[in-house]
């Protein structure tokens, strides 16, 4: 197993890659079981947002290596066995909260918010850890995705949490008049 610091960009790539996925198979999972409404819309947009996401990785990977075409990963993996990297055994472990029963929608909702802010919390770190910029700015833009990500889940919490739920707390004119 090779050292953290060794890590390659397509490693790092295919590590991220493999991190998504395993989120949509949490976020389709967490659709199938929570109620009509709100949350479950909530659930699917964040599943959709898997493939955007992929795509966009797959985008960072072309730029950041001068141009050259993301490869065949099912390919590739035949060849290297990217699940058997540093990276992607920490990886695994940023993935606790997509393992869990949850007793309610804001639960639910909760837990996409912490699996969003562990993977950001994830890729700050990890772009300390490189010498090499061009890993160090694939982290740094992976962090600024979940970012996103994690406040449209605290946006969708909170709205949970308001007792008027016909808008958003951004909608509400008392708030934003400071009334």
């Amino acid at each position: 197993m090779n050292s953290i610091k060794n890590t390659t960009l397509l490693e790092a790539v295919a590590s991220v890659i493999q991190h998504e996925k395993d989120c949509f198979d949490f976020y389709l999972k967490t659709y199938e079981k929570v109620k009509e409404g709100s949350v479950k819309e909530f659930f699917r947009e964040l599943a959709e947002d898997v493939e955007e996401h992929i795509k966009l990785i797959q985008e960072m990977y072309n730029d950041l290596s001068g141009g050259v075409e993301f490869p065949n990963l099912k390919q590739l993996a035949a060849i290297h066995k990217f699940d058997k990297t540093h990276l992607t055994k920490l990886m695994r472990k940023i993935d606790r909260n997509t393992e869990f029963d949850f007793k309610d929608d804001i639960d639910a909702v909760q837990h996409a918010m912490q699996v969003s802010e562990d993977a950001r919390d994830f890729s700050n770190k990890m772009k300390e850890k490189f010498k090499d910029p061009i890993i160090k700015s694939f982290f740094n833009k992976l962090a600024f995705i979940k970012e996103e990500e994690r406040i449209m889940a605290e946006s969708e919490y909170l709205f949970l949490q308001q007792t008027d739920k016909t808008k958003y707390y951004w909608e509400d004119e008392a708030l934003i008049s400071g009334k």
